[in-house]
């Protein structure tokens, strides 16, 4: 089967590369970039997250140094930022170091801007933080998506932020408290906003996959998109490793989880795969699904115009495949950018 190539919004790392390594450069960020071919993405949105001012900016100057490629420049529409201006709440704060944890800052932003030749085109903050509105609204005149998650945010906090530019909710029902008022909460008002977008990790771990249909079904095919938020051991065999510092374990089933513990301690997810699970435990058709990992995030970032369908005039990013409907798995044969192959089956490329 044939499809536009995936397009994933939020990835940290794959395939033991790291967006999020300062100290190794240009090479790295580049090899995140082509191992993902593998998992049928073409396009991706390198994520840098919450850190010291330093450790960002030099992840932020080694994708951008990895651009002087143009193979690479090609497969990076923009860059993610996610952080650090986010809740300091254990539980929305998710995995992100609470030390790093700070209000925004127009001035430190800019400068990460400059760290990244210009390249951030999605931030994702807390609106409830003093001084949100305002960088919301800066963000959105800068022609940059500003993004709500790892928030403590009441349902006000969210309208506010909508009106002032928020376009997108990050892993939504992700870097959430365990426990939430029944109805006044961040994660309902978000559902119900129709000028969300909403991104959701379709790994069947970070979300049931009773609360994926539901909120595909909220939200609607056309406002939800499929990401990954694959870290660098995505992509690697079953086993134990070493993430942020701290073992962890990846098992078959693909959870990474502290070890010892059933705790969620990242993804490992492959946005092939999330498509397939979408099928599986959204119950959405496979165009639906393919949808939401193509069309949906090229609007997002407004890019639409070049990527996203098949059609005249149109880039040619595409995704060769077989598709198992009795087991709803994809296998990817082929991945193409700009009608360049970046992976082909039995060769690794």
């Amino acid at each position: 089967m044939l499809a536009p190539a995936l397009l994933d919004v939020q990835v940290n790392g794959f395939a033991g590369h790291d967006f999020n390594r300062p100290d190794a450069g240009p090479e790295e960020a580049a090899a995140v970039v082509r191992a993902l071919g593998s998992a049928g993405v073409a396009l991706c949105c390198p994520t840098v997250v919450t850190a010291s001012f330093d450790h960002m900016a030099a992840c932020l100057r080694a994708v951008n140094a990895a651009c002087a490629d143009e193979a690479v420049a090609a497969a990076i529409p923009a860059v993610h930022v996610e952080g650090p201006c986010i809740s300091p709440d254990e539980g929305p704060r998710g995995a992100h170091p609470q030390d790093h944890v700070r209000p925004p800052e127009w001035d430190e932003f800019r400068r990460l801007q400059d760290a990244s030749g210009g390249r951030i085109g999605i931030v994702t903050l807390a609106p409830e933080l003093p001084g949100a509105t305002a960088f919301i609204e800066r963000l959105s005149e800068a022609g940059i998506v500003p993004a709500i998650g790892h928030t403590n945010a009441s349902p006000a906090d969210v309208d506010r932020a909508v009106e002032a530019g928020a376009r997108l909710s990050t892993h939504l029902g992700n870097g959430s408290h365990a426990l939430l008022p029944r109805h006044e909460n961040y994660i309902w008002r978000q559902m119900a906003e129709d000028r969300l977008w909403a991104s959701v990790i379709p790994d069947g771990h970070h979300l049931p996959g009773y609360v994926l249909k539901c909120m595909i079904r909220g939200k609607q095919v056309a406002r939800t998109i499929l990401v990954s938020d694959a870290v660098n051991i995505a992509g690697l065999p079953a086993g134990e490793y070493e993430f942020a510092g701290r073992p962890v374990v990846l098992t078959p089933a693909g959870k990474i989880q502290l070890k010892g513990t059933p705790f969620l301690a990242g993804s490992s997810l492959e946005l092939a795969r999330g498509v397939a699970n979408a099928v599986r435990l959204g119950e959405v058709s496979l165009a639906e699904a393919v949808r939401m990992a193509t069309l949906n995030p090229a609007r997002l970032l407004g890019i639409d115009d070049r990527y996203g369908s098949i059609e005249p005039g149109k880039d040619a990013d595409l995704l060769l495949f077989r598709w198992d409907e009795a087991a709803a798995r994809i296998e990817v044969v082929r991945t193409i950018l700009q009608g360049r192959t970046v992976f082909e089956q039995g060769n690794g490329r």
